[in-house]
């Protein structure tokens, strides 16, 4: 996928141009990762990729990656303090479908991906994602404040837990920093935990209780309606007349 193609390109490119260009240039690239899961269980995945324009390419490619990949991507122009790029948007109709982005995958041995589990009234999902920096961008460290590289996740409620760097919004916006992972050589764990009401099950189910007590109600009620008269029959004293007596 385009997001792992990108990652790919920036650390060979960074770690070619780092010392030259990171020493005079007070912002070279800046990259922004930004998940919205909705409450329908959808997601919209928002890549903002920017850098000066002697790395130019890596955006470039970027965006030539995500239309080969998905010709509905939408694509803008933004720029930003001597840096230019694209805004790179995508929706994704369930979070499975996501998971199948490379950069949302499992590595064996390293981390699970996006896991799974789902159950009647509600589905638990956990992000288990690993970013690795280049492998020859370990010198780079000191130049790490000239490139920016986030990685941020809106959900519909706080998460049961996530290893974040910050949160707002009561813990519904979650950000992590990666930008000295990229250039480091290091990897950084993505960690979250979050659960998902199924509001159409729960509503479906209330609904139906609320009918079955509603239906038990009416025929307790009609049957004692139709006892009352067989009652008051049973009821009923019986006359003895004078002639019966003698």
């Amino acid at each position: 996928m385009f997001l792992t193609r990108c990652t790919r390109t920036m650390r060979t490119v960074l770690a070619a141009a780092m010392f030259g260009v990171l020493a005079l240039t007070s912002g070279c690239f800046s990259g922004d990762v930004n998940v919205v899961i909705n409450e329908d269980g959808s997601a919209d995945l928002k890549t903002t990729l920017m850098s000066v324009p002697m790395l130019a390419e890596v955006v470039e490619q970027s965006k030539t990656s995500a239309l080969a990949r998905n010709p509905e991507a939408q694509i803008a122009p933004v720029s930003k303090e001597g840096m230019s790029g694209y805004e790179i948007t995508e929706h994704y109709a369930t979070i499975d479908k996501l998971a199948e982005n490379d950069f949302f995958k499992a590595n064996e041995g390293k981390n699970t991906g996006i896991t799974v589990n789902k159950s009647l009234f509600y589905t638990d999902y956990n992000f288990d994602l690993l970013f690795e920096g280049s492998q020859n961008g370990g010198g780079a460290g000191a130049f790490a404040s000239n490139i920016t590289f986030t990685y941020q996740m809106t959900l519909p409620s706080a998460p049961t837990s996530s290893n974040a760097d910050r949160t707002e919004n009561d813990g519904t916006l979650l950000t992590w920093n990666l930008g000295k992972t990229l250039v480091t050589g290091e990897s950084s764990k993505i960690e979250v935990a979050f659960r998902i009401w199924n509001k159409t099950a729960i509503i479906g189910t209330v609904v139906l209780v609320i009918v079955l007590i509603g239906a038990g109600a009416f025929f307790f009620m009609r049957r004692r309606k139709e006892e009352e008269p067989q009652q008051l029959v049973e009821d009923a004293p019986i006359e003895v007349k004078a002639e019966e007596k003698q």
